[in-house]
């Protein structure tokens, strides 16, 4: 095995290397169950493999094979885990940075308290003929006009009425009764938003990607899960792709988007406006 690791070391490190590129594109940046799916399998054959090769139950050539390839495969594996781990890590040491940037700017937000119209007191009346034979007398202050309460600055609408599945985690994000103007950002450009998570952002007064790029980890969480898919968002990076559409930017996948390549970000051309989803009256819900 010493013999084989001195003779293809160069080839040893290009898995290796292209390992942590695959690691790291694939992995979230936030913390996720990237042992699952594959990774069991892959292990249990380079296990499998592994036990052939001390038995050495393969010989010659074909056994000098299986060892080339079991330690090719062992430096890709080493490679994924080291890459994914690293984005993870570097994703823990900027959530709490996001968090608080975020508080702050909630917290700076100016608040006007409601500014009530003067009360104008009415002037005193008496007839002529009274005023020469009686004091006059002070007339009673009319009635105060309706006080009209101004907006508040930097408060947002009451959010949208819907009915919260029970065992949710986290926090439900702020929502808005409409898109500000009347006229809602195309989420479909978001990849792992179509027409139906669209909607469904939407009835939770979802319409802007600079709210998706606000969302901090609570409310990641809850939005996982009352979409019913946790994970998914960190997965597909909802958040880092919704702040690059937020500030005018474009992502290979809005780009795809925007030249009609994926069919399932296609409407009438509304860009979304009108979708939004029908929800269950029961709180009951489905994967989109």
């Amino acid at each position: 095995m010493m013999y084989l690791i001195s003779q293809l070391w160069v080839w040893l490190l290009a898995a290796f290397i292209v390992g942590l590129v695959v690691g790291w594109l694939t992995c979230g940046a936030e913390d996720t169950r990237w042992w699952t799916g594959w990774v069991p399998w892959g292990t249990a054959a380079f296990l499998a493999g592994l036990v052939v090769a001390v038995m050495r139950l393969l010989p010659g050539r074909m056994g000098y094979l299986l060892d080339t390839a079991l330690l090719m495969f062992g430096a890709y594996i080493i490679g994924c885990c080291i890459g994914c781990l690293v984005k993870q890590a570097l994703g823990r040491s900027a959530a709490p940075v996001l968090a608080a940037a975020t508080a702050g700017a909630s917290a700076a937000t100016p608040r006007l308290a409601p500014v009530a119209a003067p009360v104008k007191a009415a002037a005193p009346v008496q007839a002529a003929s009274e005023q020469a034979a009686a004091p006059v007398a002070a007339a009673a202050p009319a009635a105060p006009a309706p006080v009209q309460a101004m907006p508040v600055a930097g408060v947002e609408e009451p959010q949208p009425e819907i009915v919260t599945p029970a065992g949710l985690t986290g926090r439900r994000p702020r929502g808005l009764m409409a898109p500000r103007g009347g006229k809602a950002d195309d989420l479909k450009r978001i990849r792992g938003i179509g027409k139906q998570n669209e909607g469904r952002l939407h009835a939770l007064g979802i319409w802007h990607f600079d709210q998706i790029a606000a969302w901090v980890r609570e409310e990641i969480d809850w939005v996982g899960g009352y979409l019913a898919f946790p994970g998914r968002i960190d997965r597909e990076e909802w958040v880092t792709q919704a702040g690059v559409l937020a500030k005018g930017g474009d992502t290979a996948f809005s780009q795809r988007v925007d030249r009609g390549e994926v069919a399932t970000s296609k409407d009438s051309g509304d860009l979304g406006q009108g979708n939004v989803a029908a929800l269950p009256v029961d709180g009951s819900r489905k994967p989109g």
